[in-house]
């Protein structure tokens, strides 16, 4: 389709408006994501390139790992010899999970970014969870800023792409990306979330594939007896147990779908699919995934879920383990900071974390998988000179950790939102506020570990990661598109929670999840599996 109507934008796009970057809670709404395949577009991936020179404390031993820092490295200098712009003006749209930032007319921080790049950046950001419908307006209505994020599911995406946006392959393909160095250091698995037709059509939001971690409250645990460390389902489910006192208000966690996926992972259930010969199954069709639902249900029987748990909101959730009303809280691993700030002034507190655990001493216990890449920025369509200074904008934007665009971008302007304590730079209140302009998801380097002031925080953080790398559940979709899993996949994957959470609920017998795998199967979950084996086949051998 080489032109979209309006109405046809506005049909397709806004039926995302929901779906976030995450898919449904199941996870069997397969993504559009990235990872280890090496079978999308590796003859026209651009060839990484490490950039930056600080040297990391904690080195990871995967290429889909962060690097991990104890101090900002001394006397920082420019990544990018010369301001990008020449006094011009580049526009963006995209997204944040943060409050909203101080304006321009009101933020140092934003004023000195325009000063080093040479022109202006505006942006124009929604909340994470409004994004689609404001994207979907604003694709819809024509008048395109220069750049735009491409987060969560959107239906009709190539022909998207081709109509409104820039092929960018002949601009950072190979070696054409060493033009733009902080961008030739962005991974090579999260490139594959731009490829669409055999073509690259944006930057990538690098992210390392770790999506959630199971926190756990060390010091509310510590001197009970209680495995904290579960090493087999039995100990996990004493574990739970042994924390629930509900006449003290107390319940292990609030959230039985996540403990759900921990039991899953712990039989090696895989994510979303699983493929074998060409061939997927879903998750929710194996014997073991309904396995796990009885044990979660039995959980539930047991009362260690808070009352409220499958209603609650994650905020509700985090305040219930910060206060202890529940020990055991699923969150995503890029917030472990947030969870340390969060319990400072609790007197004790201690942050703990949960390994991935075998069912039993036969299992290979998987951990869940995320993206290598959060969403990616497309360029609008332009002649190629704008074209090269949006690019140059977005590697400016992508400076590593231990530049000075990366100080700037992230702690701000010294003796106004930071200090340095040693090599460390300490936020300030002002600053805290200052920088939540979303730079970052228009365009950012590989994340680092870095945690200032805080070595056992680096170190706990980077332990987490290099024990959960290795084992990261498989999932073929990777890199793969499928028009009815980005058009129903959302509804479809409602339809499966709603149905878990009556089982949960006491509401329904176990046995009735086989009834929702089929209405699932009938109502387009096998039309997406073929559209993903397809896609599978077409991709070509790895």
């Amino acid at each position: 389709m080489d032109a979209l109507s309006r109405r046809t934008l506005l049909k397709g796009l806004s039926a995302a408006a929901v779906a976030g970057a995450a898919g449904s809670a199941l996870g069997c709404s397969a993504k559009t994501t990235t990872g280890t395949s090496g079978r999308i577009g590796a003859d026209i991936l651009p060839t990484f390139a490490q950039a930056g020179k600080a040297e990391p404390a904690l080195k990871s031993a995967s290429p889909l790992g962060m690097s991990g820092y104890f101090e900002y490295p001394a006397n920082p200098v420019a990544s990018v010899s010369k301001p990008p712009l020449s006094g011009g003006q580049i526009s963006a749209l995209t997204y944040t999970f943060d409050p909203v930032a101080p304006g321009k007319s009101d933020n140092p921080l934003w004023q000195e970014v325009d000063k080093r790049l040479g022109g202006k950046l505006d942006i124009t950001y929604a909340p994470a969870a409004d994004y689609a419908q404001r994207f979907a307006t604003t694709v819809a209505g024509g008048d395109l800023p220069d750049v735009v994020s491409i987060y969560g599911s959107v239906q009709q995406l190539p022909a998207l792409l081709k109509a409104k946006f820039t092929d960018l392959t002949e601009y950072l393909s190979g070696d054409a990306v060493k033009d733009y160095p902080n961008l030739a250091g962005l991974s090579t698995d999260a490139w594959r979330k731009t490829v669409y037709g055999n073509a690259l059509w944006g930057v990538p939001i690098a992210r390392v594939p770790i999506p959630s971690v199971a926190w756990i409250r060390a010091d509310l645990v510590a001197g009970t007896g209680l495995p904290a460390q579960p090493k087999n389902i039995g100990e996990f489910k004493a574990l739970l147990k042994g924390l629930t006192n509900e006449r003290k208000s107390r319940w292990a966690c609030g959230d039985p779908g996540s403990t759900l996926t921990m039991i899953a992972a712990s039989l090696g259930i895989p994510g979303s699919w699983k493929e074998d010969g060409g061939k997927f199954t879903s998750n929710i069709e194996l014997e073991e995934y309904e396995k796990a639902l009885a044990d979660t249900r039995e959980l539930a029987d047991a009362g260690v879920f808070h009352p409220d748990g499958l209603v609650a909101s994650n905020n509700q959730r985090n305040d219930w383990f910060t206060n202890g009303t529940t020990p055991i809280v699923f969150g995503g691993y890029a917030g472990w900071s947030k969870y340390e700030m969060w319990g400072a002034e609790v007197p004790g507190f201690k942050l703990g974390s949960l390994p991935m655990f075998g069912y039993d001493a036969a299992s290979k216990p998987v951990h869940p998988r995320g993206s290598a890449a959060q969403a990616f920025t497309a360029v609008t369509q332009a002649d190629p000179d704008r074209v090269r200074e949006v690019l140059r904008v977005l590697d400016w934007l992508a400076a590593p950790f231990g530049s000075s665009e990366y100080l700037l971008r992230n702690f701000g302007i010294e003796g106004q939102t930071f200090t340095f304590e040693g090599k460390d730079p300490i936020v300030n209140s002002r600053g805290q506020n200052l920088r939540l302009v979303p730079f970052g998801y228009v365009s950012g380097p590989t994340l680092a570990i870095y945690d200032p002031g805080r070595r056992d925080v680096a170190q706990a953080r980077f332990d987490y990661q290099e024990a959960a790398l290795p084992i990261l559940a498989p999932d073929p979709t990777q890199g793969l598109y499928s028009e009815t899993d980005a058009a129903k996949g959302l509804q479809l994957g409602k339809d499966l929670t709603d149905t878990r959470n009556g089982i949960l609920a006491g509401r329904a017998p176990v046995s009735s999840w086989k009834a929702a795998v089929t209405k699932w199967r009938n109502g387009g979950g096998d039309k997406i599996r073929a559209e993903f084996e397809q896609a599978f086949s077409e991709a070509g051998p790895k």
